[in-house]
């Protein structure tokens, strides 16, 4: 007997009205039509790590760590067990499995770990597919191939999980029960991307409120040749910039400026140069929901989910791909998918072209997102913007490039520098579909080195340096898929590091994102760390008091960017799991060691009382179960009361602590309850006060 896996039932669908055009019977958890071949599926992972208390009663308690599994254990997902009980019994009689996970880490860890823990032991083959419709799923089963092949793709995959499980469980652990000490309530989780991703906004915003802006200048030269008016600018001398290359002293220009007047101007130099710009490769995830976001505003997670829907339906390829290729056998389904596309302009397109999008040598576990032989109907409008943006992007592989020819000059005035340029069409191109500006850029006269220009007016503008932009959700993503331009330039693996395409994957970074902003209470415990103003990214006062107070090794890309390279190299073969996984390990316990010896600044908020007895904690409340019972401490743990040296404690009066002294000692009084009840004792004086509505009645 033959079984397929799919990862989810849309997939298991698919293949079955593949194998049996719709002619089957579909049974509780799978599909079959002779009992020969059965399709089952998945639901995501349906297996999961052990949680710490399922390898130790002990683990329930936060202040029990280093957890580090000796051999890992993976459950069943409570939501998901009567389907994995349904594969299970399909494995107990299969010959022939079929891997037909998500062609990519994640996809092959999901179906390989089912049946890890199964101990299947036959055949197992796998099924590599990017779209639903036929004509994918008939190339994907003529390419069916030995999932040995992918045996390092699913050490990768444990590496990452385990890694996640490892950074997560433990330093989340380490880093909250040592902040508590310093009155911090919430937690503080430690993820191995998520931790970058947010010191990449922190950082941003600290530059931001740092920066000071100053003013330089510029001179500009017009000048007219046969009836043509250009401008050039003034390139100074080395002795007058600054290292930003500019010149902030106006008086410098004014002088230069009373040297040029009547000067004679002469063409020195004249470069003529051609630019070719080739259409736009095919999106992967990561371009299309930057894109979107920058045009529709839409986030990263309502593009991912957009896209998911289009290919559930059959209309595009498999979405979460990091890839802006096409496998060069599909270059023939053109005619058929531009025949279904209701796209204006499309009749533009020249078939018989072919850019460098079909490429066999660029694809990865995926291809590009591209639309399917499916034509796409009853859209919503945020799937049609979507589908359009995927299939214009489509449809540009068959334009010629735009050529354009830019004529740089020099100009040489009383022994000054001016340089200028322009730019003329020659051929539109790909940007005549996409409807974008395609006129010249400052049209030329006609120069040749010699030309003498008849005069010149000069003008000094003056000018501001302005401070860098916060991202946006875009951007970020953006920054995450290309982190390698934020590792430090002395990284000797900085080059390498373009090979692993960011830290997270296409199908986390929308998820990451939405999680650092997350204002949806998963328990009380829970603070976001980022807010979106507008469109910009802008870090909570958490947010900002999360990163300055862990290891710096967690924010620097450098170290996850490194891991996801590690973690290319186990895929390839060339890195053990285990060496990966020893040196997280490592890590690991330096950041204990860190988190432990930390000395947090006490926590504070916008509402919190200085303590009156050390001048250096925060009053916060707390609530005792034992009692049922709200009550307020200070959150320095060397603080307690100078007359007895004990701890001491603030009554609770609707959320704020009772702060009151001794009218006679100026000592603090704390409440007391004697044999006639409740009373106020100053504990240095010994005077009592009487009780009224909670307050002592001074």
């Amino acid at each position: 007997m033959k079984v397929f896996i799919a990862e989810k039932p849309d997939i298991g669908k698919a293949i079955a009205n593949y194998l049996w055009k719709n002619d089957y019977k579909k049974q509780q958890g799978y599909f079959e039509k002779d009992g020969d071949v059965i399709v089952t599926w998945a639901y995501g992972h349906i297996l999961r790590l052990a949680t710490p208390q399922e390898y130790d009663e002990k683990y329930k308690f936060w202040k029990n760590y280093p957890i580090i599994p000796k051999k890992w254990q993976i459950k069943p997902s409570a939501n998901t067990k009567k389907q994995l009980d349904v594969i299970l019994q399909l494995l107990k009689k299969a010959d022939i499995v079929i891997n037909a996970g998500d062609p990519d880490r994640e996809g092959q860890l999901l179906i390989d770990e089912i049946l890890d823990y199964a101990g299947y032991k036959g055949t197992v083959q796998r099924l590599l597919l990017n779209a639903k419709d036929d004509v994918s799923l008939k190339r994907a089963f003529e390419n069916i191939q030995d999932n040995n092949n992918f045996k390092n793709l699913y050490m990768a995959g444990l590496g990452r999980a385990h890694a996640d499980w490892l950074v997560g469980m433990n330093l989340t652990r380490a880093y909250s029960v040592s902040a508590r000490k310093y009155g911090y309530n919430t937690i503080f989780r430690i993820g191995r991307v998520k931790i970058p991703t947010l010191a990449l906004v922190v950082n941003r915003e600290k530059e931001i409120q740092n920066f000071k802006s100053t003013k330089y200048y510029e001179l500009i030269g017009s000048f007219t040749k046969d009836n043509l008016p250009f401008k050039a600018q003034l390139k100074p001398s080395d002795k007058f910039i600054n290292a930003e290359n500019r010149i902030k002293d106006k008086a410098i220009l004014q002088a230069i400026k009373l040297k040029l007047h009547n000067a004679e101007i002469t063409v020195k130099d004249i470069q003529k140069k051609k630019i070719i710009e080739y259409p736009p490769l095919p999106y992967s995830l990561d371009t299309l929901q930057v894109e979107a976001n920058k045009v529709y505003d839409f986030s990263p997670k309502t593009v991912l989910d957009t896209v998911q829907q289009l290919y559930e339906k059959k209309f595009v390829s498999y979405p979460r791909s990091d890839c802006n290729y096409i496998p060069e056998a599909q270059f023939e389904d053109a005619k058929k998918i531009f025949d279904i596309l209701d796209i204006p302009g499309k009749d533009k397109a020249n078939l018989a072209l072919k850019s460098k999008a079909w490429n066999d040598k660029k694809i990865t576990a995926h291809h590009a997102i591209i639309p399917t032989i499916v034509k796409a109907e009853e859209l919503d409008n945020t799937q049609q913007k979507i589908y359009e943006m995927i299939a214009k992007r489509y449809i540009l592989q068959f334009f010629l490039p735009c050529i354009a020819e830019k004529t740089t000059f020099v100009l040489s005035v009383a022994d000054e520098i001016f340089t200028g340029s322009g730019q003329i069409i020659m051929e539109a191109g790909f940007k005549a579909f996409e409807g974008k500006e395609t006129s010249d850029i400052n049209i030329l006269p006609e120069l040749k080195v010699g030309d003498k220009i008849d005069k010149g007016d000069y003008l000094i503008q003056e000018k501001k340096t302005t401070p860098p932009k916060r991202f946006t959700e875009g951007t970020l993503l953006a920054a995450m898929a290309n982190i390698y331009k934020y590792v430090d330039a002395k990284n000797p693996n900085r080059e390498k590091l373009k090979e692993v395409k960011g830290i997270g994957t296409p199908a986390t970074r929308d998820t990451i994102i939405a999680e650092l902003q997350d204002t949806v209470s998963k328990g009380r415990d829970i603070e976001p760390c980022l807010k979106k103003v507008k469109r910009e990214l802008v870090p909570t006062a958490f947010g900002i008091n999360l990163i300055e107070n862990i290891d710096k090794s967690l924010t620097y890309p450098d170290t996850t960017a490194e891991m996801e390279y590690k973690l290319s190299e186990i895929a390839e073969g060339k890195q053990s799991l285990q060496d990966f996984v020893d040196n997280v390990i490592n890590m690991v316990y330096d950041n204990i060691k860190f988190a432990e010896n930390k000395e947090f600044p006490f926590y504070r908020d916008n509402d919190s009382i200085t303590c009156p007895i050390c001048n250096k904690g925060q009053i916060v409340r707390k609530y005792s179960a034992k009692i049922d019972k709200y009550f307020h401490m200070c959150n320095n743990p060397d603080c307690v009361s100078p007359v007895t040296g004990k701890k001491l404690f603030f009554e609770d009066n609707n959320g704020k602590p009772i702060i009151a002294k001794c009218p006679n000692c100026k000592n603090l009084l704390v409440k007391k309850l004697g044999k006639n009840g409740e009373f106020w004792l100053c504990q240095k004086c010994n005077k009592t006060y009487n009780d009224k509505n909670g307050k002592p009645e001074i």
